[in-house]
């Protein structure tokens, strides 16, 4: 008999049995057998069957279809998309049904003035030929009236119209523009600590203005306005704000008008301080210098832009010794419980570099020793930046170069070259013609002037003027480094006739100077000058003074001269210094019936006070002793007032005046010119101007008084042309006396002071 547990145990194997091992009669896998396609019309079927993820043959799995239909829209080009199965004996029949979105014929503009259909058509994903899906409509409007927003329209209407064709759809979009978005306000929110005025200030987007309608001042500009929260943003963090947050405008019809009203808010945040300050790597005693001079010191308020001057001057004290790769990685750790940025300064200084070889490219008229003697480095040197700076200025300075570059190319760890490259500019003219001037009236001139004669370096200055109240002649010659060294050699002659009102003077000598080089900023000179005056044609009512000086005199005097001078590039310079002092001494031992003493003090002093505006101040200071009891000439006298002194009075009209009130001149002279330049059109060398003048001439028995300074103010253009710098300004009077008149326009073309 059998027991009940044997039973049991039977049935749970039986059971278990049936269980894992595997019926030979399960339904064995189904494979693709076909693929079937309809409502295709311009989507090809080979388009549809390369989307799907199986073909003909695969093993067929029903959870592919809804990834398959998802990828057929993806296409774009269907309205309706359906995949079914179909079992058969032999295998699963795919049926992929869709349904094409019409096609766009063509798509047009109406009522679009200010944006061109190209610029509209740009922004669009729905073109001719394409499909179209109206679900896209609201995309596309967006993006045309970003076009808009772009070019300062903000209210604008876009309206799509559809045309159904047998062959698919005509697409017009109906334009209304409506006028420039213009700004009446912008509020800044959230500032506490920085005004709404100095953040308005470096916007680029302004409110609108009196000429607004007739410029793009005031327009809201998209892209403008996202410059505009960078801008923001870099104000803040130049102040230590650095966890500022600026927010995306919010504009909106303003509500007193039609303009708009734009508000940006700030979080301005903890302003940072800086706190310990560290430094690590390859730090030496060359460095404590510039560590001293480091804007960034425990205490002060933490600034993006004083980090990179600092770090620029760090890695500079070493640069300036041969290691060219020197480099300064700031590191920084903000503590925002207490407000304070901890900086640490890291060096790599790398392997000093030597200069190896120092190539010249691009003069095809200047010898090149004219060029490499303006170099402050030579082949075997140590690396310097700072001589590679100056060596670029000196260069430029020569005035007969367009552009100059000095690149840097490494030849192995501790070797480099240097490669020159300059553009030949024009440093000759030949100028001949006719001028009106308010002093001298019509005056022909012929001039010709080589600033770099025979690509040699050397300058000559040929020039005449000829007219009813003056004709002169000169000729200058300079040799500025003789035998490339630092000697300077200057001839020159002239010749000159000048009808006054009540006398003639006629002047003819020559001379010639030397100079030398003490260092790149300084030199001192020796000038000798004879000249031969004659005075002539003496009106009956002209001063004493002038009478006493009837006949013929002559001068025979040496200069001893000192000139310092830093600035960047004298033919237009932005930032830098320029002294200079004289003293004449003639007559005595150097012969001649003039005997006097003279010394003239000049400076002038450029910097730039914003963006591109330079600011400039010159004054000048001289005075003439006669001695062995002769006065001094009137051929040697001070005369202010004109284009070159005084602007804003007649020329030579400042200063004593005879009985008749005629200008006699003086013998103590000061003067003070301030003025700020602007570049108009920068590549043509064309700037505008705005100047203070003030100054006057004293006699023998007068002294100077600053109480009696006469003053004038205006503004005027120059252009730095190939014959010279021609200058156009106009000069008031600001203290006009009985009898002072003003020049109006007046022009020259020369030097500058």
């Amino acid at each position: 008999m059998v027991s009940a547990r044997s039973l049991a145990t039977f049935l749970f194997l039986t059971i278990f049995a049936a269980a894992v091992v595997p019926s030979t009669s399960a339904a064995e896998p189904a494979f693709v057998i076909s693929i079937e396609v309809e409502g295709n019309v311009r989507v090809d079927r080979s388009s549809i069957e390369r989307t799907l993820s199986f073909k003909a043959g695969d093993r067929w799995n029903d959870s592919l279809i809804t990834r398959d239909v998802k990828a057929l829209y993806r296409l774009g080009a269907f309205s309706r998309v359906a995949i079914q199965e179909k079992e058969t004996p032999d295998g699963v029949v795919v049926m992929v049904n869709v349904e094409e979105y019409p096609m766009i014929r063509n798509v047009r503009f109406r009522g679009n003035k200010d944006v061109s259909d190209s610029d509209l058509s740009k922004a669009l994903q729905m073109k001719a030929f394409s499909f179209y899906n109206r679900a896209d409509l609201p995309a596309e409007l967006e993006a045309m009236k970003d076009v808009y927003r772009k070019a300062g329209f903000y209210d604008i209407e876009i309206t799509p119209e559809t045309e159904e064709t047998e062959t698919g759809v005509r697409l017009v979009y109906i334009v209304g523009e409506g006028g420039k978005s213009l700004i009446a306000e912008i509020d800044i929110l959230g500032n506490r600590k920085i005004d709404d005025y100095t953040i308005t200030k470096i916007m680029t987007v302004r409110e609108k203005g009196p000429i607004s309608l007739i410029s793009s001042s005031g327009v809201f500009l998209k892209d403008q306005i996202k410059d505009d929260l960078i801008r923001i943003r870099f104000l803040y963090m130049e102040h230590g704000y650095l966890d500022v947050v600026v927010e995306e405008p919010e504009v909106k019809v303003h509500p007193e008008g039609e303009d708009l009203y734009v508000s940006i808010r700030v979080h301005e945040g903890p302003q940072y301080t800086v706190g310990d300050v560290r430094f690590t790597g390859e730090w030496d005693d060359s460095a404590l210098v510039a560590k001293g001079r480091m804007g960034l010191k425990s205490g002060v308020v933490f600034e993006r832009g004083a980090l990179f001057n600092d770090v620029k001057s760090l890695e500079g004290v070493y640069r300036d010794i041969g290691y060219a790769r020197a480099k300064v990685e700031p590191r920084f750790v903000k503590d925002p419980e207490k407000s304070l940025i901890n900086l640490e300064m890291s060096l790599a200084k790398g392997p000093p570099v030597r200069i190896r070889w120092i190539e010249i490219r691009g003069n095809f008229k200047t010898r090149d020793y004219v060029i490499r003697r303006e170099i402050r480095l030579m082949e075997g040197d140590l690396f310097s930046q700072k001589k590679i700076d100056d060596s670029r200025r000196f260069i430029r300075s020569l005035g007969f170069f367009d552009d100059v570059a000095i690149k840097v190319t490494e030849v192995g760890s501790d070797e480099a070259d240097l490669i020159v490259e300059v553009r030949e500019g024009t440093s000759g003219s030949f100028t001949a013609g006719f001028a009106f001037s308010s002093i001298d009236g019509l005056v022909g001139t012929l001039s010709l002037s080589q600033g770099n004669l025979f690509g040699r370096g050397h300058r000559l200055n040929l020039s005449t003027e000829f007219g009813s109240e003056k004709s002169s002649y000169s000729i200058t010659f300079t040799e500025p480094r003789v035998f490339s060294g630092d000697y300077s050699l200057t001839l020159d002659l002239f010749d000159n006739t000048r009808e006054f009102s009540n006398y003639t003077l006629d002047s003819k000598g020559g001379g010639f100077r030397v100079g030398y080089r003490l260092s790149d900023a300084t030199s001192i000179s020796a000038k000798y000058r004879n000249a031969e005056s004659t005075v002539s044609d003496i009106d009956i009512e002209a001063s004493n003074l002038i009478k006493e000086q009837e006949g013929t005199t002559t001068t025979s005097s040496i200069t001893l001269g000192y000139k310092y001078d830093t600035r960047d590039f004298p033919m237009d310079p932005r930032t830098g210094l320029d002294l200079r002092s004289s003293v004449e001494v003639a007559g005595g031992l150097m012969g001649g019936t003039n005997d006097f003493v003279r010394t003239v003090l000049e400076g002038s002093y450029f910097l730039p006070i914003y963006g591109d505006f330079v600011s400039s101040v010159h004054s000048e200071i001289g005075l003439t002793n006669a001695y062995d009891g002769d006065s001094v000439p009137v051929t040697e006298r001070f005369f202010m007032g004109g284009l070159n002194t005084l602007r804003g009075f007649e020329y030579r009209s400042v200063g004593p005046l005879d009985e008749d009130g005629e200008p006699i001149g003086g013998s103590k002279s000061f003067l003070i010119n301030l003025e700020i330049k602007y570049p108009l059109v920068r590549d043509a060398k064309i700037n505008g101007v705005v100047f203070f003048d003030t100054g006057n001439v004293w006699e023998d028995n007068e002294d100077i008084s600053l109480g009696d300074l006469k003053k004038g103010a205006g503004f005027g253009f120059r252009w730095g042309s190939p014959m010279g710098l021609l200058r156009l300004e106009w000069g008031f009077n600001l203290d006009p006396e009985p009898g002072e008149e003003n020049p109006g326009w007046e022009f020259s073309i020369g030097t500058l002071f």
